[in-house]
This record gives structure tokens, C-alpha cells and sequence, in this order.
């Protein structure tokens, strides 16, 4: 008697699609109807339905524009830096004569630390013990070739990019990891081919290896993008948006509102516009990863 053997893949994955849906899908549905009424934190049984007002106002109000202009600053430098530092060391930890030895292995470590530390940590490191204008490391490290460090976090000329810098820390782990693993799968034979055609190691990286992972690149960009895009502890911690409004973004926006001035609805509407740009952006991504896989 011949057996059938049947196999349907949505036994697999309706039970975490329904699990996801409501996890993910009833915080974003409560969300939005939140920023559709006038709530306060104080009297959540008083809230009155307003409509796109939240909305409306969100967008005349100058301190969003701020916080935007904060916010793009902040998540393209994470990113690009981010994932050219992340490149840049995976490209040297996976070479051949330093891949699996034990130095390798020793840096591997080092670099992984920010990964395994909370973000808070982080951002508290960097504002006591690295950027600190008396003691901290960065300005004793300018001071020993007699240049004098400036004030980082309270001029407005410098918080953003102590702040970049400190989260670009945090992120490059991610960044290696996936590198690392990515430049492993290159075939030995076409590297070998490239150095009997005369390429070195810079041409060997830059024409053979990157074009075979450039979809990793493509990846880990969007995933280091909307993990600085939506960035509170670090910030937080390192400057609290501060000099003025110089490193206030969206993110602590949402924190402003929602607790400092208790408005929910508010706090809902900038948090729903988040989520917006951060799915359109991933829409974009997957929309080009496709049409690249297409022309293949």
C-alpha cells in the first residue's frame, strides 16, 4: 500500500503568525487609537476622540522638526559608520594568516563586549568615563599630544557626535558577526583566481568579496538603521537631548510628552509615526533586494 506523505508549511507558521499578530498587532492597533484622542496619563478615564488633530498639530509643531532633523543626523551616521567600521574589521579578522588564530579570537572577544552590555551601560560609560571633559578618556588622550579637548556633551558643536559615536560602539558587534560569517562563505577558489590575475588585498575585497555580500551589507544597513532610528537608553543615559535640543530624537520626544507632559495621545502619535517611516524604509529595502534578485 503506497503511503502519501503530505506536508503543509502553514501548520508551522500559523501558530507564531497568530502569536505575533497579537503580541505585536494589539499594541499597535491601542497605539493608534490612543493618538487619536486627547488622553492624558493622569485621567486615562477621561479621553476625548479628536481625530488627525494630534496629527495636525504634531506637524506645525517646531520642536518635531527638531527632533526629525536630530533623528536623521543620528541614524545615518550610526549606520554608516557602523557598518563601514563592521566591514573594515571583519575584512581583517578574515583574512587568511589571522583567521583562527588566537589573536583573532582575542579581538573577536574585545570587539563583542558592547554587544553583551545593556544599553543604559553604554550610554553611562560614555558620559563618565569617556567623554567626561576633565578625566574622561577621550580628552586625556588629546591632552598627551597637548590638544585641548573640547566640553563633548554640553556644546552643541559635539554632543551629536559623541553621541553617534558612542551608539556606533554598541552597534558595530552586530555588524561583525554578520560580516565575519558572510565573507567566510567566499570561495577560496575565486580569491586564489583573483591573486593569479594580480589582485591584492584591497582588490581582491573590493571586486570580489563585497560583490558576493553585498545583500549582508544591504541587511545589516537596515537592521543597524532602524535600531538607531528608534535609539532611547543610550541617548538617555549619555545626554538626555541635551545641550538644548541638539540630540533630542524622536524617541525622546515620545518620553517627553508621554511622561514629562503626560499627554498619551501625543506621545501615541509620534510613536505611530515612527513605526510608519521605519516600515516604509523596510518596504523600500525589501522592494530593492527583490529587484536585484530579479536581474540575477
Amino acid at each position: 500500500m503506497a503511503s502519501h506523505r503530505h506536508f503543509n508549511p502553514w501548520a508551522f507558521v500559523l501558530p507564531g503568525a497568530i502569536a505575533g499578530g497579537v503580541i505585536l498587532g494589539v499594541p499597535v492597533v491601542q497605539a493608534l487609537w490612543t493618538s487619536l484622542h486627547n488622553l492624558r496619563l493622569y485621567r486615562l478615564d477621561d479621553q476625548v476622540f479628536v481625530g488627525l488633530d494630534n496629527y495636525i498639530r504634531l506637524l506645525q509643531d517646531p520642536l518635531f522638526h527638531l527632533s526629525i532633523r536630530a533623528t536623521v543626523v543620528f541614524t545615518f551616521g550610526c549606520t554608516v559608520l557602523s557598518v563601514v567600521l563592521g566591514l573594515a574589521v571583519a575584512a581583517v579578522m578574515s583574512t587568511r594568516g589571522i583567521r583562527g588564530t588566537g589573536w583573532a579570537r582575542f579581538f573577536m572577544a574585545f570587539y563583542l563586549v558592547p554587544f553583551v552590555a545593556t544599553q543604559v551601560v553604554v550610554g553611562m560609560l560614555g558620559r563618565l568615563y569617556i567623554w567626561e571633559p576633565e578625566y574622561g578618556l577621550i580628552n586625556y588622550l588629546m591632552g598627551l599630544v597637548g590638544a585641548q579637548g573640547p566640553m563633548w556633551l554640553i556644546s552643541v558643536d559635539t554632543a551629536m557626535w559623541a553621541t553617534i559615536i558612542t551608539n556606533t560602539w554598541r552597534l558595530i558587534p552586530l555588524a561583525l558577526l554578520i560580516f565575519y560569517a558572510a565573507l567566510a562563505t567566499v570561495p577560496e577558489e575565486l580569491l586564489e583566481s583573483a591573486e593569479v590575475d594580480g589582485a591584492g588585498g584591497w582588490r581582491a575585497l573590493w571586486s570580489v568579496k563585497l560583490p558576493l555580500i553585498r545583500y549582508h551589507i544591504g541587511f545589516v544597513a537596515l537592521i543597524q538603521l532602524t535600531s538607531a532610528f528608534r535609539e532611547f537608553d543610550t541617548v538617555f543615559a549619555l545626554t538626555g537631548g541635551g545641550p538644548g535640543r541638539a540630540t533630542n530624537v524622536l524617541s525622546l520626544l515620545v518620553y517627553n510628552e508621554g511622561i514629562s507632559a503626560a499627554n498619551l495621545g501625543m506621545a501615541n502619535a509620534i510613536s505611530f509615526t515612527m513605526l510608519l517611516i521605519v516600515a516604509v524604509l523596510s518596504l523600500i529595502y525589501m522592494r530593492i533586494t527583490r529587484l536585484g534578485e530579479l536581474d540575477r
